[in-house]
């Protein structure tokens, strides 16, 4: 009886189809994923955290821009066993320019700072047109505007109605967000004008005329002469040409 024989086929073509197999198969890995840097994590972690924050802003009608700095590969540091920390070293709001402070709570513990840029945007309001140091504000000279929230060292007006009848203190460029140190309140007596002068309460009072000594804007107190008596006495301003004696 003659032997069968069985021929050994070639072993590099049943490798190849293997390795296509294995790499056509779900769940099957051809090779482990590279573990992620240190450097990659905290650039990662910070980049997570000012995503929530600026989903935090959107929900009170800001938009943010961000941009992280970056971190050096060589950084060495133990490696952390559970999901850094990040967290604002300093307020977000009082400048473009922060620093994160990014950390890890292990066995070994470790922090390290880093930088970046936020850029918060808001609803504002701009100088329409140049205006004049001692100009009252209209509302034609405003439009509204989106202005950098933190780019400046004072918030904007986010209600016209707070600026109208306001006084520039300094000349403003067409397009400058208007912040409160850039006006204020009109003088509503000055110095030499004759104001009507009220004493008592609501159920009962009187007046009388006299002169002002000082200049004052509503709400502060000056003294007057009383035209009658001759008599020098401090009010308050109520409004333009009125004081009042408490």
């Amino acid at each position: 009886m003659t032997a069968m024989r069985i021929a050994n086929a070639n072993p590099m073509p049943v490798f190849r189809y293997l390795l296509l197999a294995a790499m056509l198969l779900p769940g099957v890995a051809t090779a482990s994923e590279p573990e992620q840097t240190t450097a990659e994590r905290i650039t990662d972690a910070a980049d997570g955290f000012l995503e929530s924050f600026a989903k935090e802003q959107a929900a009170k009608g800001r938009e943010v821009e961000y941009d992280i700095g970056s971190v050096d590969n060589r950084l060495s540091l133990n490696r952390c066993p559970q999901a850094l920390g990040v967290e604002f070293a300093g307020d977000p709001e009082r400048s473009t320019r922060t620093t994160l402070l990014v950390s890890c709570q292990g066995d070994q513990p470790w922090r390290i700072f880093l930088s970046a840029t936020v850029r918060i945007q808001v609803d504002g309001w701009v100088a329409d047109r140049p205006i004049g140091r001692g100009e009252r504000l209209s509302p034609d000279m405003l439009r509204s505007s989106p202005v950098v929230l933190n780019e400046q060292r004072r918030n904007g007006f986010r209600d016209p109605e707070h600026m109208i009848g306001m006084q520039a203190t300094r000349t403003i460029r067409a397009g400058t967000p208007i912040t409160p140190h850039m006006v204020e309140k009109p003088l509503a007596v000055e110095r030499g004008d004759r104001v009507v002068i009220s004493a008592g309460s609501d159920a009962f009072s009187i007046t009388t005329r006299g002169k002002a000594e000082r200049s004052g804007r509503v709400g502060e107190q000056i003294p007057v002469i009383n035209e009658n008596s001759g008599r020098r006495v401090r009010g308050r301003i109520t409004e333009p040409g009125r004081v009042a004696i408490n």
